[in-house]
Formats: structure tokens, C-alpha cells, sequence
């Protein structure tokens, strides 16, 4: 079969209910946290998907925190559409809207990091501090 053409665009306020859907394998799988409809809900405003055949193929969301600090949320690619590129897009469309938007620092949190780094993310920024974690 073959793939039809992917096309980015941003995402709409009232398609919380399909974008819920999409992520709903990822949040099962533990790929991704779970979100309250109202937290997704407000994520939908600085967010990106990739549609093909009328679906949603692919999902990526900015949150702001601040002027200083927002980090990209919830990006998801269909297994199918997986090693195309459509990750990197999204990303590259979130960290335009924080540009836009005047954002000093964008930060991603991923358990694959391999992608972030091709879109010139790092593990810090020059001469900052690094994050920590542990799990109480």
C-alpha cells in the first residue's frame, strides 16, 4: 500500500477529541504522561500535527512557561510514519512558535534524545547548570 502525502500544519482548537484519540496508544505504552483534557486542552494553542489520509499521523505541542522557558510536549509519530523526518518537522515548527513568541530557553524531555540532538538541541546550555533528577 502505498503512503499518501503527509502535510504539518497547526493544530485547532476543537480537535481536543482527535488529537485525545492519537495520543491515547502513547499514554498506555507509557511514551508518554498523561494529560487532563484541560492540560491537552491548553497545549492545543502552540500545537503541530502531521495529517495524512484525513488522520493524524504525527503530534507535537510547545508549552510556555514563561517569556524565559517553555518545552516541547507530547511528540508522537505513528509507527508507520516513523524515520521520515516528521518528528524533526514538529519540532523545528515548535521551536519556531518559541521564537516567535520571544522565548529564551526551550527544553525538551525525552526518553530517546537521538532526534533532539539532530534538531540542535544539547544537554545544556553553554556555561548553565545541568537538571538533576532522582525519584523519591
Amino acid at each position: 500500500m502505498e503512503k499518501s502525502e503527509v502535510e504539518v500544519v497547526a493544530v485547532c482548537s476543537d480537535e481536543l477529541r482527535e488529537v485525545q484519540s492519537f495520543l491515547e496508544p502513547y499514554l498506555d505504552d507509557r511514551q508518554l504522561l498523561r494529560r487532563t483534557s484541560l492540560e491537552l486542552e491548553l497545549l492545543l494553542k502552540h500545537a503541530f500535527k502531521a495529517v495524512a489520509n484525513g488522520q493524524i499521523v504525527a503530534f507535537c505541542a510547545l508549552e510556555i512557561y514563561s517569556k524565559k522557558l517553555a518545552e516541547i510536549q507530547c511528540l508522537a509519530v505513528d509507527v508507520d510514519y516513523r524515520r521520515q523526518g516528521l518528528g524533526g518537522i514538529l519540532v523545528q515548527r515548535c521551536v519556531e512558535r518559541a521564537r516567535e513568541e520571544k522565548v529564551k530557553e526551550l527544553m525538551a524531555i525525552s526518553a530517546s534524545d537521538e532526534m533532539f540532538l539532530t534538531c540542535g538541541f544539547d544537554y545544556s546550555l553553554p556555561n548553565q547548570k545541568r537538571a538533576l533528577f532522582i525519584q523519591p
